[in-house]
């Protein structure tokens, strides 16, 4: 049991660097070293991130011949801020492709969510509650950068989406195990506000310690996983990090005494797509041919709150 398939989807819309320099007054190099593929994917009108979550399901549907009837689990996650108040993402995708008989809602744990929903997903499958379930991880993430007030570390957060069917049905990549903590320290430091009729996050001033919390928590749930699945770090075949910041991921690699060729960097290609990220550097894996059976891979994802995790797959 396991991963089965996944899919991904960006916004069709595109932001520059240079257009995040103008509309912030920005330095034009700080910019570039926070998005240094020079631009990122945002939703173009009449997009949204439900509906890239929806194109990436049915993608994946298709591919794997999967009857919406079959499925019995539809898990939205994200960071909550779905675009509609008072209102189920999951369950809209659900009648849009035609699921009617599945429990359908939402997970929020911000860029931590994506590997939280794959093993609430899993468990599900593994316990016989149903046979397919989806998983379906997507934010606007770029919508909610308030730009004129120059919070220039999140001038890289862009839009896009992940589908995932978890299955017991020819998985590929089975879910060993997961950990993860929350620093509850560090709670209030971003903040969303309501200005304007629209959703933006500002940071108030502290934080200190967030840096080497980032390590200190991969760095403990890393080792805390590989004891719960019998495996050491000369096993890992790959650790994937969200990709916020290169720094942090760098430092984290060579913490644990990682090679950087064990890891994938995609700052140069794509802004951060928050809980999709380690799926998108997951299936760059794919596409360049590096995944073996029985490789490890682990997925080192954070979110706001601030939460840390550690997911353990193994490639089947």
């Amino acid at each position: 049991m396991g991963i089965t398939d996944f899919a991904l989807a960006t916004g069709s819309g595109k932001v520059t660097a240079e257009q995040l320099a103008r509309e912030s007054g920005c330095d034009q190099d700080k910019v570039n070293e926070i998005l240094p593929a020079g631009r990122l994917s945002a939703l173009a009108p009449g997009e949204s991130s439900w509906s890239l979550g929806r194109d990436a399901a049915a993608k994946v549907l298709a591919r794997n011949g999967v009857s919406p009837e079959d499925i019995g689990l539809v898990i939205y996650a994200g960071s909550s801020e779905w675009g509609t108040p008072f209102w189920s993402p999951a369950a809209k995708i659900a009648q849009e492709l035609g699921i009617l008989q599945a429990h359908c809602y939402e997970v929020s744990n911000f860029c931590n969510a994506a590997p939280t929903a794959i093993r609430i997903a899993d468990d599900q499958v593994k316990a016989g509650a149903c046979r397919y379930a989806l998983v379906v991880v997507a934010d606007r993430l770029s919508e909610l950068v308030d730009r004129p007030g120059g919070l220039v570390e999140l001038f890289n957060f862009a839009d896009g989406a992940a589908a995932v069917l978890v299955s017991a049905e020819k998985p590929r990549y089975e879910v060993l195990a997961s950990a993860n903590r929350t620093d509850p320290t560090f709670v209030d430091l971003y903040y969303g506000e309501v200005r304007e009729n629209e959703v933006k996050v500002f940071r108030r001033e502290g934080g200190e310690g967030l840096g080497e919390a980032f390590i200190t928590n991969f760095t403990a749930l890393t080792e805390q996983v590989l004891t719960a699945v019998g495996r050491g770090l000369a096993d890992v075949a790959y650790l994937l990090v969200t990709h916020g910041n290169r720094n942090t991921q760098v430092n984290l690699l060579d913490t644990l005494g990682l090679p950087h060729e064990r890891s994938v960097f995609n700052y140069e290609v794509e802004g951060h797509l928050g809980g999709a990220d380690p799926l998108l550097a997951l299936e760059d894996l794919e596409r360049a041919g590096r995944l073996e059976s029985g490789d490890l891979v682990l997925l080192a994802t954070a979110g706001s709150g601030f939460t840390w995790g550690v997911t353990a797959l193994q490639v089947v």
